[in-house]
């Protein structure tokens, strides 16, 4: 009972030492949730790490959920929201990888400033901070730590769509907080969001509040209907430069345009891009590596059918020479024969090869017993 009595006095103390709750400072677990919308980004991006169509971004050791122009994550879902964009100069000390999202300066950055805007905007309708461009910043104040540099870093600030905060409020509300404390911020300058889009501020009241339908400046166009941003896409080339026509549009070195036909096709009189020429091809006809291949294919298949030929014909000598020498051969050994036994072949008559008789004469063979009496029976 006595350490129940002891411990109660001593916490007792320990709330009067520190004030009452309304002056306490917001608790390091407020702090965390309000400076992240996603409290579970520690670590890189898993399979489920975003949900509600947002995509998931990879820093150096955590991530965060990013949803599309306009919008902003919360309550793991992208939520419409109002965008007041604006330019912050940030000081750091390590630049080094900071065009990099990966590296540990960008998440240092990054951690620094959504931070700082949550704790700025300490309400239910604040959303999200997004960094949008990173640039050194060529100002310097002599008051500056050794070492330090200025980074200007454009970012957006997305509140809730029905939330009263404009750019007039939102930017005193942030130099207010850099002027207490100066000590990783230089400065912030509001931006106007039709600038911000690029697109046309039609009259003074006109603020895009909608950058999906403002209209984009001369020059300037959204690459895809879903981004709100207005952008110069490059030269282009006409109209009829497309693939339907052969022909496709390439930026030269210098800048400017130029329509050039499609590999495999050169221009005609009628500046016409048509097809290229039996064995040529790539760009303006000019590989003939199909017109070797079929000159060294065709040599090679002559060669191929003059050897089969050739080969033919030496195995026909060959089986003639063969026949000829077997009747050589025989005769000779007629000859042979002759020379020693005074025998030879009937018929050959000295000739190298025999006679062959192909009729009998008219007269009919003599019989040997025909000019012969047959003894008579002795008795």
């Amino acid at each position: 009972m006595k350490a129940f009595v002891c411990l109660a006095f001593l916490a007792l103390l320990f709330v009067t030492s520190e004030g009452t709750p309304s002056s306490w400072p917001s608790s390091s677990a407020t702090s965390a949730t309000t400076s992240n919308p996603n409290p579970d980004a520690t670590g890189l991006c898993q399979e489920k790490s975003c949900f509600g169509g947002s995509s998931c971004v990879n820093l150096n050791m955590s991530h965060f959920c990013l949803c599309i122009d306009g919008y902003y994550y919360n309550s793991s879902q992208c939520n419409k929201g109002k965008v007041l964009p604006g330019t912050i100069k940030v000081k750091m000390s390590e630049i080094s990888g900071l065009e990099n999202e990966t590296s540990k300066a960008y998440e240092n950055l990054h951690t620094k400033i959504t931070k700082f805007f949550a704790d700025v905007f300490l309400n239910d309708d604040y959303g999200q901070t997004v960094i949008y461009k990173l640039r050194l910043s060529a100002l310097a104040r002599s008051e500056m730590r050794a070492g330090d540099k200025l980074v200007d870093v454009e970012v957006v600030n997305i509140f809730a769509e029905n939330s009263k905060q404009n750019e007039m409020t939102v930017s005193e509300a942030i130099n207010k907080r850099i002027s207490n404390n100066s000590a990783d911020f230089e400065s912030y300058a509001m931006q106007d969001r039709c600038e911000f889009y690029g697109c046309v501020k039609n009259n003074v009241q006109d603020d895009c509040s909608d950058g999906l339908l403002c209209q984009c400046k001369e020059g300037l166009e959204r690459p895809n209907p879903q981004i709100a941003m207005c952008i110069a896409l490059g030269p282009k080339c006409a109209d009829t430069c497309k693939a339907e026509h052969n022909m496709q549009c390439v930026v030269k070195s210098d800048g400017t345009p130029d329509c050039v036909c499609l590999p495999g096709y050169q221009r005609d009189d009628s500046r016409n891009c048509q097809p290229c020429a039996f064995g040529y091809s790539g760009v303006d006809c000019k590989d003939d590596f199909q017109l070797i291949l079929t000159i060294v294919g065709t040599i090679a298949g002559i060669l191929v059918l003059g050897m089969v030929i050739a080969l033919i014909c030496t195995r026909s000598k060959t089986s003639k020479n063969i026949e000829e020498q077997n009747l050589i051969e025989n005769d000779f050994q007629s000859l042979r024969l002759q020379y020693m036994t005074g025998f030879s072949n009937p018929g050959t008559e000295g000739r190298i090869f025999p006679r062959v008789q192909t009729s009998f004469p008219n007269s009919q063979p003599r019989n040997p017993y025909a000019q012969r009496s047959m003894p008579r029976p002795d008795y």
